[in-house]
């Protein structure tokens, strides 16, 4: 490889990008990795935004790093070539921030435009100089698929404001983001003379380009296929020619538009003349455009045999600037007159037949726009706008200029003005006399459905009055005028228009929309395979098994109809309610088969199947000892399933309670084994909610689902998700642009509090702290080494932390699993720790100075950092050994933890069900991912497989009592604190939490103030 090219590797276990770190070998990845030669910018790029990240945590996340690695695979050596990497981390820079502040934005208002522009000098670089450019970064969110953003039309609008620009050739860059309804586009321009911008330069290039920005959006249309009304252009003929009696009156024409493209605008011209007396080409007369000709035919003959003539031909326009308005979209009234101009330089004085409603209609116009000179100048096409939506059509000619100008006045007034607080909309009556003057503003696009509703009704059809609807940056705007305010019809006009809008602002303030912030990362949207406590409270919204818990936390039926158990209690039989995935289609007991032997099968990669273990030969199924069919769980009928245990499992039934116990839509998953990454109809599911934006690195979008079987329960109409980290979730919390922080979406910060507006949930002990050993390598394999390390932790040091209460553990069970007080992990003795840890380098034939440096991994930021740099410390100064603490992502840290490829990590755990059982029997065997230490005892094995078979709570409570004494004497973890479930949500948000380790039913919350009726 050239010392010019950076390697780079991609790591398809997930898909990651690799460069390869000095303290970082190929053996810690066993994934399979795909080396690509990049532009040799990139590892500086790379290393600039490392350090950003560094400095700047909470600002920016790893995802940035796909945005940088698209970059350099979708442009060219070239482009490359030509910036260097300060201006091409820049661009990576500004993309990541304006992809999270529009899908944000977009997904807390999927209804409404957001626009973002960014602008920053530069220079381009050549081998013997560099010119400066300004890099033009625009990002907007689609509100139709068929939209179009052309840059060349943002350049041809901002050419109406600054002649010398123009757009740098083969700069723009059109960034593809996971949410395809977000588009970003970055370009250069640069001046024509090749001078630098100014700051007074960026900030009008700014200005205007925000202005301008949503008018170059286009929608485009499917082709519309019809032939010319031949019937008209004959009518226009006949009407043309009759008004040319004598031989000195002058040519007629007819000027109708007939379609633009993106590189000219064309009109049809009915010219009717009297023929002249000598032949001569139409076409050379006409310059500066393209004459195409139709037809030429003799209509009729004067007194005398003078012919009249009729000539059909189109003029083909450039399509420049000039025929634009400074929003880009045509000027039908520019363009027609320079149609006028052509055909008068090509013929002389003609009279325009059409033009003289036109020309009233562009007299009002140019009254409305001297009335306001400022708004003219600086906002033209906001006047236009306002002109050209009048309705009826004929009020743009009859309207009187003083009605017209109080109208725009007051329309002014209403933006400048502030929505008030405790309303989305504003209304307003002005009286004048015999007319009232209402104007309307909201920000929600809804608010023109509501008002185009009333404007459909008989009492609207009637009256006299001219309105406009107005979609703008500043939200949307209703100007309406009644000309007889005082008549019957006005008056019903108006009280209908304020009843639609109270009831439409009832609907707003009663919308049950709950908006959290997502700190964590999701795992998988698939319930097979997100059994974790983030992804599980998500796919608990989603999907809807055999059993619930309900708002007290006790188990009840869901989909289970009926439950039917066996006297010997092995054989429980459901009858299955008829309920729909959000398709349409039956749930069946084939979609839970299919799904609980899908994770039962060898090739199924999950960390949870031993969840599964109660069910007859499903852990031999696992192991591939026996075929899927010999597992006990059998579909008797569409909606009969059975389940066989292996022996009494008094739990079991809140194990069908866990989502991984989820229903799977069988047909889909064999068809489209992508639908986890979907949303819509596409991602099946049959809980209270559904999908409609799925998006991992930025969050999710849920809707209520209609054909769930309790939707009448459901008071949520929506839940979102935003990917945030906890200091931006608080400041989001105290903008009320937020309701939920903190677990189990996210982590708590010392700077959560709880003001006038918000409370704090907290359950006590709701998680336990673990300091995981690999006892599957050494030095962690012996067990007097990690029996030293337990007694050299003291948890007095861990406790006191800046950020929240929390409690020492001796147990790695929750409190509420444990009988006894008495501590079974030990109590810190540093004296006893430092005689185990030289006794075990003595049996494992090693000097203090042959001791390895320990690396102990954790999740980054808050409280297992804190316990991270106690430990470090502790365990330094205690054996005199080097301790290096290594934060990691969450994903990177389970993978790493569930591999095995560390030697100490700081690990969260919490239980999902009332058993000690669910804990402990992690411990079994070291071939289950979630035991994490890869630790195993045959005397442990004996006691939880008499646990799992022992009815009698008292002996099954003694066989718990000797299992975790095994535990605690070996080590393989050491708990050191519990910790508290604690959640600040906007105080009248009303949560349940059914179980003691904090597992909230988000699903059956609601906000209490917008439901007067609960």
């Amino acid at each position: 490889m050239r010392a010019s090219e950076t390697k780079i590797e991609f790591d398809m276990g997930p898909l990651m990008l690799q460069i390869q770190s000095a303290n970082e070998t190929e053996e810690e990845s066993n994934h399979l990795r795909l080396p690509i030669t990049f532009h040799p910018s990139f590892q500086s790029v790379y290393a600039k935004l490392q350090k950003r990240i560094n400095r700047f945590p909470d600002s920016f996340d790893t995802s940035i790093f796909h945005d940088l690695l698209l970059l350099y695979l979708l442009t060219t050596k070239k482009y490359l070539d030509h910036r260097n990497p300060g201006h091409l981390s820049r661009i990576v820079l500004s993309i990541h921030r304006m992809h999270k502040k529009l899908f944000d934005a977009t997904t807390l208002q999927p209804q409404r435009r957001h626009f973002e522009v960014r602008l920053f000098p530069t220079p381009l670089v050549f081998p013997f100089a560099s010119k400066p450019v300004l890099g033009c970064l625009i990002g907007f969110n689609m509100l139709d698929r068929n939209e179009l953003f052309d840059e060349e039309n943002v350049i041809i609008a901002l050419q109406k404001h600054f002649p010398d620009l123009r757009l740098v050739k083969d700069s723009t860059y059109s960034h593809t983001p996971q949410y395809k309804d977000l588009k970003i586009f970055y370009f250069e321009i640069e001046k024509k003379n090749g001078e630098p911008f100014s700051l007074e330069d960026q900030k009008l290039v700014k200005n205007k380009l925000e202005e301008k920005v949503k008018y170059c959006i286009q929608t485009l249309a499917p082709p519309v296929f019809s032939r010319r009304n031949e019937e008209e252009v004959y009518k226009n003929i006949l009407t043309l020619s009759q008004q040319i009696e004598t031989l000195e009156d002058p040519p007629q024409a007819y000027i109708t538009f007939d379609q633009q493209t993106s590189k000219e605008v064309i009109f049809c011209v009915t010219l009717v003349y009297i023929c002249p007396f000598h032949r001569f080409s139409l076409r050379e007369y006409f310059t500066d455009c393209l004459f195409v000709s139709e037809f030429v035919s003799v209509v009729r003959h004067l007194k005398g045999s003078h012919p009249v003539e009729a000539h059909v031909f189109r003029l083909h326009l450039p399509r420049d600037a000039s025929l634009l308005r400074s929003d880009v979209s045509l000027d039908f009234y520019a363009a027609r007159r320079k149609v006028s101009d052509l055909i008068r330089g090509a013929i002389g004085e003609f009279r325009d037949y059409n033009g003289s409603i036109i020309l009233k209609q562009q007299e009002l116009l140019e009254d409305f726009k001297n009335n306001f000179p400022e708004v003219a100048t600086h906002n033209p096409e906001l006047m236009e706008s306002f002109f050209y939506g009048l309705t009826p059509l004929q009020k743009q000619v009859i309207l009187q200029g003083d009605i017209l100008a109080a109208l725009f006045t007051y329309f002014l007034e209403n933006r400048k003005e502030k929505l008030p607080e405790s309303s989305p909309y504003s209304f307003k009556i002005h009286r004048k006399g015999s007319l009232a003057f209402i104007a309307v503003r909201g920000e929600d696009s809804s608010l023109i459905k509501a008002i185009s509703t009333v404007l459909q009704e008989p009492s609207f059809k009637t009256a006299d009055y001219a309105y406009n609807v107005l979609d703008t940056l500043d939200g949307v705007f209703f100007n309406c005028v009644f000309l007889r305010a005082d008549t019957e019809d006005a008056q019903t006009c108006v009280q209908a228009l304020q009843q639609s809008l109270d009831r439409w602002c009832h609907r707003m303030n009663n919308r049950q929309n709950l908006r959290i912030a997502l700190d964590y990362p999701v795992v998988s949207l698939d319930p097979r395979i997100g059994g974790y406590v983030v992804s599980s409270n998500i796919l608990r919204l989603l999907f809807e098994g055999l059993t619930r818990f309900n708002r007290n936390g006790q188990i009840e039926n869901a989909l289970a109809e009926s439950i039917e158990v066996s006297s010997n209690s092995l054989q429980y039989t459901f009858k299955l309610r008829p309920t729909l995935w959000n398709d349409g289609s039956p749930v069946t007991a084939y979609d839970f088969e299919y799904a609980w032997k899908k994770i039962l099968s060898p090739d199924f990669k999950t960390a949870f199947a031993y969840l599964f273990y109660p069910i007859k030969n499903a852990k031999e199924a696992k192991e591939g000892k026996v075929p899927p069919e010999e597992i006990g769980i059998h579909v008797l009928d569409d909606y009969t399933l059975r389940v066989d245990l292996v022996c009494p499992t008094h739990y079991f039934l809140r194990c069908t309670a866990n989502t991984l116990y989820s229903p799977i839509h069988r047909s889909i998953d064999q068809q489209y084994p992508q639908w986890p990454y979907q949303c819509d109809k596409q991602y099946p599911c049959n809980g209270p909610f559904q999908v409609r934006i799925n998006h991992p690195n930025k969050g999710y979008q849920l809707i209520k689902n209609p054909l769930y079987l309790d939707a009448n329960q459901v008071m949520l109409e929506q839940v979102t998700l935003t990917r945030m980290n906890s200091f931006e979730a608080f400041q989001r919390f105290q903008k009320k642009e937020v309701d939920w922080v903190g677990n189990p979406f996210g982590g708590w910060d010392m700077s959560h509090s709880a003001d006038k507006d918000g409370r704090i949930v907290s359950f006590p002990n709701a998680w336990v702290c673990w300091c995981v050993f690999n006892a599957a390598s050494p030095p962690f394999h012996h067990p007097k080494l990690r029996q030293a390390f337990a007694y050299a932790i003291q948890r007095s040091e861990i406790i006191p932390n800046p950020y929240f209460p929390i409690n020492p553990a001796y147990s790695v069970l929750l409190p509420h699993h444990q009988k006894k007080s008495v501590p079974l992990f030990p109590e810190y003795d540093p004296i006893l720790a430092r005689r185990l840890f030289h006794e075990a380098l003595e049996e494992m034939g090693m000097t203090l100075d042959d001791f390895p440096p320990l690396t102990l991994i954790f999740n980054q930021k808050g409280i297992r950092e804190h316990a991270a740099n106690c430990l470090k410390r502790q365990f330094e100064e205690c054996f005199g050994i080097v301790c290096q603490l290594q934060p990691l992502p969450w994903n990177m840290l389970f993978g790493k933890l569930t591999k095995g490829s560390f030697q100490m990590g700081l690990f969260h755990w919490t239980t999902w069900f009332d058993d000690p059982i669910y804990t402990l029997s992690l411990f079994k065997s070291a071939k289950e991912e979630m035991n994490l230490s890869k630790w195993e005892h045959a005397e442990f094995y004996r006691l939880i497989d008499l646990c799992e078979q022992e009815g009698n709570p008292f002996q099954r409570s003694s066989y718990f009592l000797k299992a975790e004494e095994i535990l605690s004497r070996e080590a393989p973890v050491v708990p050191l604190f519990f910790q508290p479930h604690q959640v600040l949500v906007q105080k009248d948000l009303q949560i349940y939490n059914p179980s003691p380790y904090g597992s909230s039913s988000i699903a059956r919350s609601f906000f209490k103030k917008n439901n007067k009726e609960v």
